[in-house]
């Protein structure tokens, strides 16, 4: 189906069946589990019907990832914009993440399944045009640099914000892990516990 063509309200909300199903397969079975047959099956469809709105298995995960960064984006920015000091921006990328994450709990699972599993025609894991790491850890040096200028954080060169930048990252990025196994994990408690690190790591000694 022509991405580019305007979908009716019944074309999109049956392509958001089609996902929340294949979101549920992936997230409680494993990726390798949700063939098409198997995502129609949950949805009570024919392949047939997936295959009218969705190229392939790679055009719908790829929607399926795509709509996760975009929702958290907007999600994020309004928080974010809010921010004065790069000291509130951090602390507020942190906490909205973790909240964000805890509001979409199968979809970051299923999310975090897809991106380790998934694997290109060459066997090699797949790249998704919108997840962009380097950007995000770019953001986040300049946040850090920001923060050293306004008095708030320790000297950081280039390299040692880097290194910070990433480390906040893959904190957050590493929680998608323990959604899946740990049910009762305290997501609330676990946002507030990474502020408190970061600030130890970035405060002005």
């Amino acid at each position: 189906m022509n991405s580019q063509k305007k979908l009716s309200f019944i074309e999109e909300a049956r392509r958001n069946q089609i996902m929340t199903c294949a979101i549920e397969i992936i997230s409680l079975r494993g990726y390798a589990q949700a063939s098409l047959a198997q995502i129609a099956k949950e949805a009570g469809i024919s392949k047939g019907v997936i295959s009218y709105h969705f190229s392939s298995k790679d055009d719908l995960i790829e929607q399926i990832v795509s709509d996760l960064y975009e929702s958290g984006s907007t999600f994020m920015t309004p928080y974010l914009a809010a921010q004065t000091t790069a000291l509130g921006w951090i602390n507020t990328y942190i906490e909205k993440n973790v909240l964000f994450m805890k509001s979409h709990r199968k979809h970051v699972i299923a999310v975090t399944e897809i991106i380790f599993h998934a694997r290109d025609e060459e066997g090699k894991p797949r790249h998704f045009r919108s997840i962009d790491t380097d950007a995000t850890i770019n953001v986040l040096v300049k946040m850090l640099h920001r923060g050293t200028m306004e008095g708030d954080f320790r000297e950081f060169t280039d390299f040692s914000a880097r290194v910070l930048a990433a480390t906040i990252r893959s904190a957050i990025d590493g929680l998608s892990f323990q959604l899946a196994v740990s049910l009762d994990l305290d997501l609330d408690a676990y946002a507030k516990e990474l502020v408190t690190i970061f600030q130890m790591a970035a405060r002005k000694v």
